[in-house]
């Protein structure tokens, strides 16, 4: 049984006569009772009382004709659906990032991309671990990723966007708020808010790689997943900080920012995507990202 099948004989059933419904469905007429015919057999039951002068529906035609015309309103409401989501989707962009990306990149990237394309919906996401981009990439939970590590395998590629130096952030209070660097051996001896290593993998381990070289144990008195509050932490004189360049922009008042030695201590951001697949609406957004990044 096809769709096909279901549709000729609601036609003829509608018009109960041969020669209209072939017109309706542009068949001929023979065309149209072999359809007609093969629907029956294949239910085993007579729907129509053919003559040569009159066509009717018989007893299980007349229940059937029901249950024809519900299925083929069902089936054109799900292809309507299909094709209402997918022309969405072509306007539905779903972003996921690091909160460097949420917080200072992705408005300006809006701001500039809703110039050209204002109508376009983007739903964000906050998501900090880059294992976890990965799997939403790959399934389709979102479109475009910020994250610190590159990501490339068969289905995901990534660009680097820029790379940001990792700074000290001190309370003005603390005398070594006026040095114009500060290496592991400096702040040594120094009360430490910390990132757990889960949160902050590449932070977590820029801290604990100095002091291993120096073979001393860092002081760390708390540990703190949000940058937001690790700065009030700072600001209140718990301790110092590492943090990537860009919190500065969302420091409170009472805070230093020393660069940090060696110089190689950065911290990269990527945009990731899909290889394939990609809207035209999503590539657009990925070309104005590539601009505001630059």
């Amino acid at each position: 049984m096809d769709i096909r099948q279901l549709e000729c004989f609601v036609a003829v059933a509608d018009e109960l006569h041969f020669r209209r419904a072939g017109e309706r469905l542009g068949l001929s007429q023979s065309a149209l009772s072999e359809r007609i015919s093969a629907l029956e057999h294949e239910l085993g039951a007579r729907l129509l009382f053919r003559t040569t002068r009159q066509v009717s529906l018989t007893q299980a035609g007349s229940e059937f004709i029901l249950d024809a015309k519900r299925i083929l309103t069902d089936i054109e409401r799900s292809v309507s659906n299909v094709r209402h989501t997918a022309e969405s989707d072509l306007r539905h962009i779903r972003v996921s990032g690091v909160d460097e990306a949420i917080s200072m990149l992705l408005p300006r990237t809006l701001l500039a991309f809703r110039q050209t394309d204002p109508k376009v919906h983007v739903q964000v996401l906050e998501i900090s671990s880059s294992e976890q981009h990965s799997q939403e990439l790959i399934g389709h939970r979102t479109d475009v990723a910020f994250v610190r590590t590159p990501l490339d395998d068969e289905f995901i590629t990534s660009e680097l966007l820029h790379r940001q130096p990792i700074v000290v952030v001190l309370a003005n209070a603390n005398p070594l708020s006026g040095a114009a660097s500060l290496s592991t051996s400096d702040i040594v001896d120094q009360p430490i808010v910390g990132y757990p290593k889960h949160a902050r993998p590449i932070l977590h381990e820029a801290l604990w790689s100095g002091f291993r070289q120096i073979g001393v144990q860092p002081n760390i008195v708390c540990e703190i997943i949000d940058k937001s509050t690790l700065l009030q932490f700072v600001a209140h004189g718990l301790g110092i900080a590492l943090a990537p360049a860009w919190v500065k922009n969302i420091a409170p008042p009472g805070v230093t920012f020393v660069p940090f030695e060696p110089c190689e201590n950065r911290i990269d951001l990527y945009v990731a995507f899909r290889k394939s697949g990609n809207s035209d609406t999503i590539k657009s957004f990925i070309d104005t990202v590539r601009t505001i990044a630059v």
